[in-house]
């Protein structure tokens, strides 16, 4: 399914939309609309078009078919597999063809059964809200999971059995951490007030899930009892509420968000229209990116993961209440694209950019509650000019005129990238590796001709680490 849906066609079926989009014809200009109808009207149409894009794959495999694949993959002696598997039905086949005899009761088949699902969400849509301001709005889900069980034939109990089955799986959403985007680490300690939130929030998470299950009896320690402080169903709820900023009475607690929150690009063109600017520049370009991406990574079924009264009731080691699927880890990743960006072309040919970014990566170990998270800040500065018939100034070649085109880039960025891991429990941070880089990279591009082009560049790196792991 992929639809794509023009709205700017709908709105110029209403004839006072569309005289928005429309030149005023001649003797008409009475009849426009005021500058304060004009701001509604485009915030009420500022949605220009919507596009969605959906695909979903599935896959089965059977092992042990005994039947021939002859016209079609169809063998018409046994009836199997059938029409409908052949056009893709994913149906459950493995009654039908035990009831046919089609699977063979050799004990050494040792094959899995495997079913395959991927599911790819994903939105799409421009608004505009007035002219030269544009905004894209991006959302998508993503999941891809796999049921694996070892079914054959087992002379004991004289039928087939389904041995081991196991669902594993990723999961992949945009999300919204922009409420702790621009949190603080502060102290020789690196301590982060957003990871101690989300300590806190685990003894409110816990309390939560032990009033929904009747198997939890008690409290200790202000946790409830089968949901301590390094169970999986209390981390992840707490960690999300903590690095979204969201309420951890209301936060979801399954660790699947259902609904993908649309991420954007912005960009305004209108500066070069004032006529302060319009005297300067050629044009001026600002622009803002947000991206955001929720993981689960490797997450399977538990063998062992059992339910009474409706709730689950074992345990693990630790006492407390296996979920329902294991995760290896989550990771939020987060990355403004630019913060803040500028292009400038004025009008004598100089051409200037300037972009501040950043990027957070938040990776929480399941198995150990300890969270790595990598913070990166970029600043970028670009500036160039271009000529034709370029005299030197100075020099050995002084009053030398080039007749092609000459181009002067100079680009500059310092970027600084650290990783801190963080423990449950444990007072402060300890840095892993990071360092600061300085480049700057000046370049000089000559057209002697169509076949021949000089360039003379200097690239320089300086870095410098954060810890001795690093070298500069």
């Amino acid at each position: 399914m992929n639809p794509t849906f023009n709205l700017v066609t709908l709105y110029n079926k209403f004839p006072f939309l569309k005289r928005l989009t429309s030149p005023p014809a001649k003797g008409d200009e009475d009849n426009q609309p005021s500058g304060i109808a004009k701001v509604l009207l485009g915030l009420l149409t500022s949605v220009k078009n919507v596009g969605v894009s959906y695909k979903q794959t599935e896959g089965t495999t059977l092992p042990g078919y005994l039947p021939k694949s002859n016209f079609a993959g169809e063998d018409f002696d046994y009836n199997a597999p059938g029409i409908g598997f052949l056009l893709g039905s994913q149906a459950d086949l493995r009654p039908r063809a035990i009831a046919n005899g089609w699977i063979t009761t050799d004990t050494l088949q040792n094959q899995l059964y495997i079913q395959t699902l991927q599911q790819d969400l994903h939105l799409k849509s421009s608004l505009e809200p007035f002219k030269d301001l544009k905004i894209d709005l991006i959302a998508f889900r993503t999941q891809d999971h796999s049921y694996q069980s070892n079914f054959k034939y087992l002379p004991s109990s004289g039928g087939f059995e389904n041995l081991t089955p196991t669902l594993t799986g990723d999961y992949y959403i945009s999300y919204m951490s922009i409420g702790t985007a621009f949190s603080k680490i502060s102290g020789l300690d690196n301590s982060s007030p957003i990871f101690d939130k989300f300590e806190a929030n685990r003894a409110i998470v816990s309390q939560r899930l032990g009033k929904l299950n009747p198997n939890s009896l008690s409290s200790v320690n202000g946790y409830a009892d089968g949901y301590g402080p390094n169970s999986q169903n209390v981390i992840v709820p707490a960690f999300l509420a903590a690095y979204t900023s969201r309420n951890p009475q209301t936060i979801g607690l399954s660790g699947f968000p259902d609904i993908p929150i649309p991420n954007w690009d912005i960009r305004y063109t209108g500066l070069s229209h004032i006529p302060f600017f319009a005297n300067l520049f050629e044009s001026v370009d600002i622009k803002n990116g947000y991206r955001s991406t929720y993981t689960i990574g490797n997450y399977t079924t538990l063998l062992q993961y059992q339910t009474t009264d409706g709730a689950v009731s074992s345990r693990d080691e630790n006492s407390d209440f296996l979920p329902k699927y294991q995760f290896s880890s989550i990771s939020i990743f987060e990355q403004f694209v630019p913060l803040f960006g500028v292009d400038v072309r004025f009008k004598n040919n100089i051409t200037a950019n300037l972009e501040y970014r950043q990027t957070r990566a938040l990776n929480l170990s399941l198995s150990n509650s300890q969270l790595a998270q990598q913070n990166e800040n970029d600043i970028v500065f670009g500036f160039g000019y271009k000529t034709r018939n370029f005299r030197f100034p100075f020099g050995l070649f002084n009053g030398t005129t080039l007749n092609n085109d000459l181009t002067f880039k100079v680009d500059f960025s310092l970027r600084q990238n650290k990783t801190l891991v963080y423990q449950a429990d444990v007072t402060g941070a300890q840095i892993s590796s990071g360092a600061q880089n300085i480049t700057y990279r000046p370049e000089i591009d000559y057209v002697i001709n169509q076949r021949f082009n000089l360039s003379l560049f200097y690239d320089s790196n300086i870095t410098r680490p954060f810890t001795s792991k690093c070298f500069t």
